[in-house]
């Protein structure tokens, strides 16, 4: 003979204690959502290289998308010469009239003061910053910009576009006296930041960035009148025939 079951009776809870499970569902969720929300973790993408920069330059494409964001071009003899950032579409190049000298430390980020469009060339008809550079006028060449001596590894800082985003990023540039008594110029490792918006150190090759993190000072030449008075033309100081004999 079956039984038949027991009916179960409905537990009625107290208000009190159902108003707290209502909460802890809440909070439960809300833990949820907020893990389901959070941003993108900044992360560092770097590639190392060891290229000597000659007068043809130096595309660099930071992201490797296939598409040139900055060339780094030199040309360079005894008594004349220089060395200069070109931006491509877009992007910009840390610095105002010159490419600042970054040391390793430095924060590159949002700054519409220090990223600047850049001068036009009339040997290379796309916005540049001279790194160094010197022509001959009469006596002695000269010169102007802050890369003007040897080192062992200084930073240039980008901004620069990945699918219409703003993003970060640094080349490092290693600078040789010659046997000539003139610069030779390398690139010798670069950097991006993955995620937009966010800065990076110069310097720093994995890892991510702290948003706190301090920028050091950059090491950059004053645009004083004297200087001024010699690089009264840019155009000038990029016309060709000044560098010296064709490499």
């Amino acid at each position: 003979m079956k039984r038949s079951p027991k009916s179960r009776n409905t537990a009625i809870l107290p208000e009190t204690l159902r108003r707290k499970l209502d909460l802890y569902s809440l909070a439960a969720a809300g833990v949820g959502i907020a893990a389901l929300s959070s941003p993108a973790q900044a992360e560092i993408i770097y590639t190392p290289a060891h290229q000597k920069v000659s007068r043809y330059g130096v595309m660099l494409d930071l992201n490797h998308d296939g598409i040139a964001d900055f060339r780094i071009r030199q040309q360079e003899h005894r008594s004349s010469g220089g060395m200069f950032a070109y931006s491509l579409g877009h992007n910009r190049v840390l610095g105002s009239a010159f490419a600042s000298e970054l040391v390793a430390g430095y924060q590159i980020g949002p700054n519409r003061a220090k990223f600047e469009r850049g001068g036009t060339f009339s040997s290379f008809k796309v916005p540049g910053k001279i790194m160094y550079a010197c022509a001959v006028q009469s006596g002695p060449p000269s010169c102007i910009g802050p890369w003007d001596k040897a080192t062992p590894g200084s930073y240039l800082g980008f901004k620069f576009a990945i699918s219409g985003e703003v993003h970060y990023g640094w080349a490092r540039v290693q600078v040789e006296t010659n046997s000539e008594g003139g610069f030779d110029l390398y690139l010798t490792g670069y950097a991006y930041e993955s995620v937009a918006n966010t800065p990076i150190t110069a310097g720093q090759t994995s890892g991510s960035d702290e948003a706190d993190a301090q920028p050091s000072a950059a090491t950059s030449q004053p645009a004083t009148l004297g200087l001024l008075s010699v690089g009264a033309s840019l155009a000038a100081i990029a016309r060709p025939h000044l560098w010296g004999r064709k490499q």
